[in-house]
């Protein structure tokens, strides 16, 4: 994989995701035990904070995986089509959305009191995977190798 492209595509995730990490288990101390993971109708579902940062640190390594694979398929094939460079784009974005979901929530429960936890985390996190998602979305458009037309079939 030689393109500007590669180290976003491998070192970019895993060190964001790493920072993350790191992050929540430097504050963590300053968030509540229990965070929201759920606000509906039924009202607000609380879950461990731990847990819920432990599954969305490991929600976000699959998509990473899958887009790097993708990826590197496409770079030795050496063909990307429209189709083949948004389905990378999708993939490694998604993961990236989901980190999204890890900070925002992070930053929204820092200094609560257990008591305080709110179903704002909830809204904070889907926002942070809307800008991150997005952010990312734009940043792989540009990096990875323009997309070229994908020959039409031709009827003999």
């Amino acid at each position: 994989m030689k393109t500007r492209a590669a180290p976003l595509l491998i070192a970019a995730p895993a060190g964001l995701l790493i920072l993350s990490i790191v992050l929540y288990l430097a504050l963590r101390p300053l968030m509540p035990g229990h965070i929201a993971r759920h606000v509906g109708n039924d009202g607000v579902g609380y879950s461990s904070t731990s847990l819920i940062m432990a599954a969305i640190f490991a929600a976000a390594i699959v998509p990473f995986l899958i887009g790097w694979v993708l990826a590197r398929g496409f770079f030795r094939d050496n063909h990307w089509h429209p189709i083949q460079k948004a389905v990378v784009v999708c993939f490694v974005s998604l993961g990236y959305g989901i980190i999204g979901v890890a900070l925002a929530t992070i930053f929204s429960t820092v200094g609560l009191h257990p008591d305080d936890a709110s179903g704002n985390s909830v809204a904070m996190g889907m926002l942070g995977f809307l800008l991150l998602f997005t952010a990312a979305a734009v940043v792989y458009v540009v990096l990875l190798p323009r997309a070229e037309p994908e020959p039409l079939a031709q009827d003999d």
